[in-house]
């Protein structure tokens, strides 16, 4: 998914350092049974285990069926949930798109995460 470098980054949470491997790919963290559901934001991969990166995506539908819990290939764990500006959200899976792009490109000028 384009991810950063090879090499080794610190779990905020644990404290651990955890390896980045195949191009910065990490381990999928399936520890919680957090659904994908609208308002949560959950890991890009490319569609194999243990491929997400640096790349996430934001719910606005009910997308149960990507659940790492869930029969089937695609799996993306949830790892948050949007706390504010959830219109915001839904306002850009509204604009036009070519190629699954956004014909002008949307730039997130701040985020902020919060344990």
């Amino acid at each position: 998914t384009g991810g950063p470098a090879d090499g080794q980054f610190k779990n905020l949470k644990t404290g651990a350092m955890e390896p980045r491997f195949s191009g910065g790919n990490i381990k999928d963290e399936c520890i919680s049974r957090d659904t994908n559901a609208p308002g949560s934001l959950s890991m890009a991969n490319c569609g194999s285990p243990n491929t997400g990166g640096s790349q996430f995506f934001m719910n606005v539908a009910d997308n149960a069926n990507l659940d790492w819990f869930s029969p089937g290939e695609s799996k993306h764990p949830v790892f948050g949930k949007i706390t504010k500006g959830y219109d915001i959200c839904e306002a850009i899976s509204k604009v036009p798109t070519r190629d699954d792009n956004p014909r002008t490109p949307i730039m997130m000028k701040s985020v902020t995460i919060k344990l």
